[in-house]
């Protein structure tokens, strides 16, 4: 029987071309984007699946104390030896600290990644598989070090690299190798003491090497931050793994966290923390949390993204259900002879399902098409070079497409399967005209609303989404970032020589020298009090810049005098914010003031020498704050070239000359400083994209919608029209007719869009200090712009009714 319903389905959708065609569309074009969603989803939940004993594997996160907010993924480094040592429920515990990444470098050679100290208790609890050497003892010793299989292709080729020594410089380059690191620092010679196969799968703990955690006592002095066995402060840049004994819960764990939380911080008045233990499964995908060891997308993205797309698909299953309303008329006779031929509800029933997952099924083979498509797209993204989603297709992620493709065309046919099969088969025929496929047409008219709510919700958020790209691409940072090259140090001694030798250059106009790079994202803050208010201690950001800086970024002297060449400890500049901030009266009362900075607990009493016009130091998202110009020659971390706008490749070709010839031992590393800046524009950029799609599909989803409703509306009325054709009624009076219904379900979606739209654009808006304003011209031109599609379908529809010889329409049929 089955065989049977799939072969008249196949027959009807080749004897209906235009409303298959319009169906398979449209459902295909939702269908892909949900596929990707999905692809996306099950990328985020694949992570650490081949762990063998991944259900009893946990990481400590970190919240404040006994409040559940505020939450880490670091923890303290005591805290491992603690659990493993004092609770028997424990089967092992191991603590890893995230201060190194850099260069690893052997003979002529070097690798460059980031990296964790580990202790020998790691290989217990994650499954890694060793190409070289022994885990139960390749991290026992000081400076031993196991690197990746990439790491040794690099450095050693085919030979083998077990007991090869290597020198490390470290650059403060974490494990996920976002943050680039712009100092070095000697760790000395390291003994390869393993090598790692590649991971099978996705691991939320990426890193190029491991070196033993007993390594970190031996380093020089400031060179890592945790550096005591019961550091219990630091709890920012250590992890602690967790294996559990067979028959342990999460509960008893966290138990025991509880515990040890009480303990040591209980007592204290401050620098108090309490810990949480995570599944090893949980990690992936998750909420917003600091420091994490990997970027994924965060499971409230990803809901979101479902959302979105639900939408969608649901509009296409709406437009589905409109269109095969309308086409249901000319099958009534169909099902009438079927009925009286013996067919009852359920067969009836079954046979449009049939249908409708046909023509699902045909829409995923298009859909992935259009997959592929959007795969090289999704690709391209800014933000995938961090998350790296995986598209590769496997066997259980093609039953699922099958089995959601089934799903959709369920749901989609469900309602006209369900009304048809219900019919009466004497109706069917004693009174064709008076059918009605629905008593109501009240439920048709709110989702045909709702869907033309959603459409120009979207048109007006991916209109105000542009306007804020170009306020961004052309935002104003107060300072001149055009032809800068911002060259990185490593070591502030570079500074000087490469200036020196540089500024000789005809290309080069002025050079400067800067702690980090304004606008960049980064900041740095310390209190302040002012003498005259000597209780007040007020929170600000620094950085240190050079006297040459200010002419290299033309920031704008206004009262006072610049920094001296030489530099100085106690000498800053402050901006106009600040001047408010400390309460130092107007600009020129502040030149010559007292302030004392509290840096780490050591007080530094400084002067303010000058106030500089307010800029943008911090990302353009942020308002503005007060900020302090340091003057340390040994803070700097950047130079700062001003170059001419011609002949850039010859200029740069010259720099890195100059710096190979100054600075042998340290490589050149440059960016234009325009370019470091224009991060934030290109993910804004991606989210308009993905946005700008979805708003796009659920625009075109719901234009079929309006069309399935009006070729119903002109099929029901096709007598009525005739007849009063006969009667007089013109051309544009029927087309009125047709048409006032429709344009008063687009007047409701219009009331009921614009106001959900400003407080929705409102939302993210608040995110940018520095924003579009939602005006009358956004919403005006998303409301002429869907008022003129609409208009266009549904006249065109009411004309191609009115047309109609009204003897054709009124002949018995």
């Amino acid at each position: 029987m089955l065989k049977n319903y799939i072969i008249i389905a196949w027959r009807n959708l080749f004897r209906n071309k235009s409303f298959s065609l319009i169906n398979i569309f449209g459902l295909a074009v939702s269908m892909s984007v949900c596929l990707l969603i999905l692809m996306i989803g099950m990328d985020q939940y694949s992570y650490d699946t081949y762990h063998s004993k991944k259900d009893r594997v946990y990481r400590v996160h970190t919240t404040r104390y006994q409040v559940n907010s505020g939450e880490s993924a670091s923890s303290a480094l005591p805290l491992a030896e603690k659990l493993k040592s004092e609770f028997p429920s424990i089967e092992a515990a191991a603590a890893i600290n995230s201060e190194i990444g850099g260069d690893v470098i052997y003979a002529d050679k070097f690798a460059t990644g980031g990296g964790y100290f580990a202790d020998g208790n790691f290989f217990q609890i994650l499954d890694y598989s060793f190409k070289e050497g022994n885990p139960s003892t390749a991290l026992n010793e000081p400076f031993s070090l196991v690197i990746s299989s990439e790491v040794a292709q690099i450095l050693f080729g085919t030979e083998s690299a077990l007991g090869k020594s290597v020198k490390f410089q470290d650059k403060d380059m974490r494990a996920m190798d976002i943050e680039e690191g712009n100092t070095v620092t000697d760790f000395g010679y390291f003994t390869i003491t393993g090598v790692l196969n590649p991971n099978p799968g996705k691991t939320h703990l990426p890193f190029k090497f491991l070196a033993s955690l007993s390594t970190m006592k031996s380093l020089p002095e400031g060179a890592v931050l945790s550096r005591g066995d019961e550091d219990w402060d630091n709890v920012w840049s250590n992890y602690t793994y967790v294996l559990l004994k067979e028959g342990q819960s999460k509960g008893d764990l966290q138990a025991n966290l509880d515990q040890i939380s009480e303990e040591i911080y209980g007592p204290r008045y401050d620098d108090k923390h309490s810990f949480k233990a995570m599944a090893l499964r949980d990690l992936s995908p998750t909420a917003f949390i600091s420091n994490t060891t990997h970027v994924s997308v965060p499971k409230v993205v990803l809901l979101i993204l479902g959302v979105l797309c639900l939408v969608v698909m649901f509009s296409a299953c709406l437009n589905y259900t409109n269109m095969a309303v309308a086409r249901s008329l000319t099958r009534l006779k169909e099902v009438g002879v079927r009925k009286v031929s013996g067919a009852n509800k359920a067969q009836i029933f079954i046979q449009f399902i049939t249908e409708a997952v046909v023509i699902s099924l045909c829409s995923l083979f298009f859909a992935f098409l259009l997959l592929q498509v959007l795969e090289q797209g999704f690709l391209g993204l800014t933000f995938n070079q961090y998350l790296r989603i995986s598209f590769s297709q496997s066997l259980p992620g093609i039953f699922i497409f099958i089995g959601f493709s089934i799903l959709v065309g369920i749901v989609a046919g469900i309602l006209p399967a369900s009304y048809v099969a219900k019919l009466n088969p004497v109706s069917l025929f004693n009174n064709l005209s008076n059918v009605k496929i629905f008593k109501s047409l009240g439920i048709r008219n709110v989702l045909l609303v709702f869907q033309f709510s959603i459409s120009l919700i979207f048109i007006i958020s991916i209109i105000l989404i542009q306007s804020q790209a170009r306020h961004m691409l052309n935002f104003d940072y107060g300072f001149d970032k055009e032809n800068i090259v911002s060259v990185k140090l490593y070591d502030p001694a570079n500074y000087q020589r490469f200036a020196q030798a540089v500024v000789s250059n005809p290309q080069v106009s002025e050079v400067g020298a800067t702690s980090l790079i304004p606008g960049g994202g980064w900041n740095l803050t310390l209190d302040a009090v002012n003498l005259d208010f000597p209780t007040d201690t007020i929170l600000t950001n620094y950085f240190d810049i050079n006297s040459s800086t200010s002419a290299v970024l033309d920031l704008k002297l206004i009262a006072g005098q610049n920094l001296p060449m030489e530099g100085s400890d106690n000498l800053v500049l402050i901006n106009e914010f600040a001047v408010k901030t400390f309460n130092l009266g107007s600009n020129e009362q502040a030149v010559g003031k007292q302030l004392v900075l509290d840096e780490n607990g050591e007080f530094k009493n400084i002067q303010v020498a000058g106030v500089v016009r307010d800029f943008q130091f911090l990302s353009p998202d942020r308002a503005m704050e007060s900020l302090v110009l340091r003057n340390r020659n040994d803070a700097m971390a950047f130079a700062l070239v001003k170059v001419s706008g011609q002949n850039q490749q010859e200029t740069l070709a010259a720099l890195e000359a100059v710096w190979k010839e100054v600075n042998p031992d340290s490589k050149f590393s440059y960016k234009y400083l325009d370019q470091e800046l224009l991060f934030i524009h290109q993910v804004l950029g991606d989210v308009m994209k993905v946005i700008g799609l979805i708003s796009f599909l659920a625009i075109f989803v719901s234009l079929l919608g309006l069309l399935g409703m009006a070729m119903y509306t002109a099929q029901t009325r096709v007598k009525e029209i005739g007849i009063r054709k006969t009667l007089g009624s013109s051309i544009p009076q029927i087309i009125y007719l047709l048409s006032k219904g429709f344009l008063k379900l687009l007047g409701f979606a219009i009331l009921l869009a614009v106001p959900a739209a400003f407080f929705i654009n409102n939302l993210w808006l608040n995110f940018f200090a520095s924003k579009v304003s939602i005006g009358l011209i956004h919403i005006g031109i998303g409301v002429g712009f869907i008022l003129l599609i609409s208009l266009a379908i549904i006249l065109s529809q009411a004309y191609r009714a009115a047309v109609i010889n009204p003897i054709d329409s009124l002949k018995n049929e």
